[in-house]
């Protein structure tokens, strides 16, 4: 585990839970620095050759599918205290599942064993381009090397052409310029996490950032430098090559001793790219501070000061939204808060409401089904160009303050019959828990639509007064049972954690439960 989290030698002990009835299953971990769960088969193989055998691996694929489906009856009662953490990190919109194999044996996996493992991200993945299941196969070879170097050392030496760079000579040495994301790529490849050890952040995965720089590093390379902020490096020292000395073009460099203290989700999202031919056209602005002349302790106060900021997200975007300023105008006058800015002050209560709760309401009170989806998906994504679907189709001049306020309270009471069905189900498993899990949204979709638009419009103040979160208990149980038995005729035997965020299931499943 600490190969692939660079996690504490406590927090890799207790993320073993290997034994009896463990669904092959012997490690499990929340990365919280990558946002994913990782799960590892481990076996060992005496003569250090071969590999695990492909039934063994079906055995894991299983078991992981078990989690993802948040089924845990087939996991033995000692495991069920941890797996309740890792089905509740499961459930959290955003979190990605990394499979690891590792054996004592050969670096990568027969076909057959392969072919199983494929199946299974296949499965997970889809259609959708943002992948939420990734694997790694660790050999012997691995193994030892990860035994026999110190993950967490900053000893990282790093050779560098730098473009159109400059230097600083006081008070202490540094080099600024650019560099290209074929060289980046290339020392993540080469180094990993230790290239980031001294960071306050490893790199994050799939967050809605690291896919925006992705998506501009792979359809606007030329434009990436516009759009990001660059890297900065410490490093114990630096050495030019006396080639070119005179111009400052470009420069070659060694860093001895560099670690990146901020940009780790530049770096680590370059360096997952393919296609080298754009990230040799992309220039990424660049700072290495030289600390060998340095006080003791000052590379430390760079990391810090350079990460003092606060993370902008998507959804922070939405305070320059007029739609979103009309709106908090319309409810204030109604009485209602409606806190669209992100601040810790932010807490949704009866006459107050969020812009995470009002989305997701708006989107299951759309009567589109996809936009359930992609809400279940991510929703960040619904603040990614203000201009475009999918935010335009929530946030326009036809939304009221009055109809957003209202679907929200609608929303809420949704959520909290499904939280009591699902808490009041014996078996955890099978499609009934699968849809109150899984198929959540596209019930409250349900629901919303046999409810009408018309309610949504009434005043608020009378909205409140006459409707009854129970009115909703008759209209939620005929969507959930048309749901299963949707389920059971078109879908039998299909993984719901994955059928609920493919959009043409997820419509067929909310059509034929509507008619």
């Amino acid at each position: 585990m600490q190969l692939t989290c660079a996690c504490s030698d406590i927090d890799a002990a207790k993320s073993v839970w290997d034994g009896s009835d463990d669904n092959g299953i012997d490690a499990a971990y929340y990365d919280a620095a990558e946002a994913r769960v990782v799960l590892v088969q481990s076996k060992w193989i005496s003569k250090g050759a071969g590999e695990p055998e492909a039934k063994e691996i079906g055995a894991f694929t299983k078991g992981v599918w078990d989690i993802v489906e948040q089924d845990t009856t087939t996991f033995h009662k000692r495991l069920h205290g941890k797996l309740a953490d890792i089905v509740l990190r499961m459930g959290t919109l955003g979190t990605s599942v990394h499979v690891v194999v590792v054996s004592t044996g050969a670096q990568v996996l027969a076909q057959h064993g392969t072919a199983v493992l494929e199946k299974l991200l296949k499965e997970l993945n889809g259609d959708d381009p943002n992948q939420i299941a990734t694997s790694e196969v660790m050999g012997l070879e691995t193994v030892y090397h990860g035994l026999t170097s110190d993950a967490g050392a900053v000893h990282v030496s790093l050779d560098a052409q730098l473009f159109d760079w400059s230097y600083v000579s006081a008070p202490y040495p540094a080099y600024f310029g650019l560099i290209d994301g074929l060289q980046l790529k290339a020392w993540w490849k080469q180094h990993a996490r230790r290239l980031v050890a001294a960071n306050i952040r490893h790199a994050l995965g799939a967050t809605d950032v690291n896919t925006q720089i992705r998506l501009t590093a792979t359809t606007a390379p030329e434009s990436f430098w516009y759009f990001n902020d660059g890297i900065t490096v410490v490093a114990d020292a630096a050495v030019k090559a006396p080639a070119g000395a005179a111009s400052r073009t470009a420069g070659n460099f060694t860093f001895t001793g560099a670690s990146i203290v901020n940009g780790a989700q530049t770096v680590s999202s370059l360096g997952g790219i393919d296609d080298d031919e754009r990230l040799g056209k992309i220039r990424v602005s660049i700072r290495v501070i030289v600390l060998e002349s340095a006080p003791v302790g000052f590379g430390k106060e760079v990391t810090r000061t350079n990460n003092l900021q606060n993370r902008i997200e998507p959804r922070d975007f939405a305070a320059q939204d007029p739609e979103q300023l009309r709106l908090r105008q319309e409810m204030s006058m109604e009485g209602v808060d409606y806190q669209f800015v992100r601040s810790e002050e932010a807490a949704p209560a009866a006459m107050s409401c969020e812009l995470l709760e009002v989305t997701t309401a708006l989107a299951c009170a759309s009567a589109d089904a996809g936009l359930a989806v992609q809400v279940k998906t991510g929703l960040g994504r619904f603040f990614n160009d203000l201009t475009k679907p999918p935010n335009k189709a929530l946030f326009n001049p036809s939304t009221t303050g009055t109809r957003a306020f209202n679907a929200t309270l609608v929303q809420r009471a949704i959520d909290g019959w499904i939280d009591a069905k699902r808490k009041g189900l014996i078996k955890k498993s099978g499609p009934t828990w699968g849809v109150l899990v899984h198929g959540n949204l596209i019930l409250a979709a349900l629901a919303f639509k046999a409810l009408g638009q018309a309610n949504l419009r009434r005043p608020i103040q009378e909205f409140q007064k006459t409707f009854k979160p129970l009115s909703l208990d008759s209209i939620l149980e005929k969507a959930l049972t048309k749901s299963v038995a949707t389920i059971k005729k078109h879908y039998d035997g299909r993984h719901l954690a994955v059928l609920f965020k493919n959009p043409s299931a997820s419509k067929q499943v909310f059509d034929l439960a509507s008619g």
